[in-house]
């Protein structure tokens, strides 16, 4: 009965209605968790203060840039995803499928999901290493770093050609792994989670997730803001796993994590000088 109604609930959609309907959908999703968290850090900075990663303040003026340019990113990700799909129907390289009760069943559908997070981590990885590179930085990727220290809105701040090779990522993930779209739907939903996370600039997780056998290999806010900072190492999406396998981890991630995750009562004074205790 579920399965029928997971099939059903996602009919053939006209070409014309795709790019509306992809922007719409990435904006609200922006504006429920990249809003909605900013609204949240707004709302308890004095009792998360220390948790704080940078003193650096935020002006109206980066909002403003991460914010329209998280609106240019929508726009490329619709005509991406227009065109995704009028070359998909000459050529059927995406592996979306309908039915969770036929040949694949449940047990893929339940497999594919942390499968298709891993590719897509893995396509992440050396995308971000690739615009790192002298030349390409300037060009394409500059433009997320001018927030240094930044805030949930520059979760999609990126260049044009910048946006361009994120959603290829996806494209890349559902050539690679079948997936049903409910499948797709969560991991959709992971990425913008964790990518509004890795751009909190106040680390949530617990100090003891530093030494859980799994959670260690997790990205972090700490992670990503010392990325944001230093220009270098971190480069992974969801997880260290590539930061650590290829050594390109930040050397101080560890020590850094662990004095930002500490419980406010297990502080003897600050671990950074907050003279702007504003988000």
């Amino acid at each position: 009965m579920l399965a029928s109604h997971l099939n059903s609930a996602f009919p053939d959609l006209h070409p014309s209605l795709l790019l509306g309907m992809i922007f719409s959908v990435v904006l609200l999703r922006y504006l429920v968790f990249a809003g909605g968290a900013l609204l949240i850090l707004m709302a308890f900075r004095s009792q998360i203060s220390h948790h704080r990663l940078q003193a650096q303040p935020i002006s109206m003026r980066q909002l403003a840039h991460e914010a329209g340019f998280s609106m240019l990113s929508f726009i490329i990700f619709g005509l991406v995803g227009f065109a995704v799909h009028r070359a998909n129907e000459a050529l059927g390289f995406i592996q979306l499928y309908r039915s969770i009760d036929g040949t694949l069943g449940w047990l893929w559908f339940a497999l594919s999901i942390p499968l298709a997070l891993l590719v897509h981590d893995f396509y992440f990885y050396w995308m971000h290493r690739f615009i790192h590179l002298p030349g390409v930085y300037g060009l394409v990727h500059s433009v997320h770093h001018k927030s240094t220290n930044p805030t949930p809105l520059a979760a999609f701040s990126f260049h044009p050609l910048e946006a361009v090779l994120e959603v290829l990522g996806f494209v890349v993930m559902m050539s690679v792994v079948p997936m049903h779209p409910v499948a797709f739907l969560i991991v959709s939903t992971v990425m913008i989670v964790m990518n509004v996370t890795g751009h909190l600039g106040y680390e949530l997780f617990p100090a003891s997730w530093q030494h859980h056998p799994v959670m260690k290999f997790a990205n972090t806010s700490t992670s990503h803001n010392q990325h944001h900072r230093t220009y270098r190492y971190n480069y992974g999406l969801y997880t260290l796993i590539w930061d650590r396998l290829f050594g390109t981890l930040h050397p101080k991630y560890e020590r850094t994590f662990k004095a930002a995750s500490r419980p406010k009562s297990a502080r003897s004074k600050p671990s950074i000088p907050l003279k702007h205790p504003e988000i």
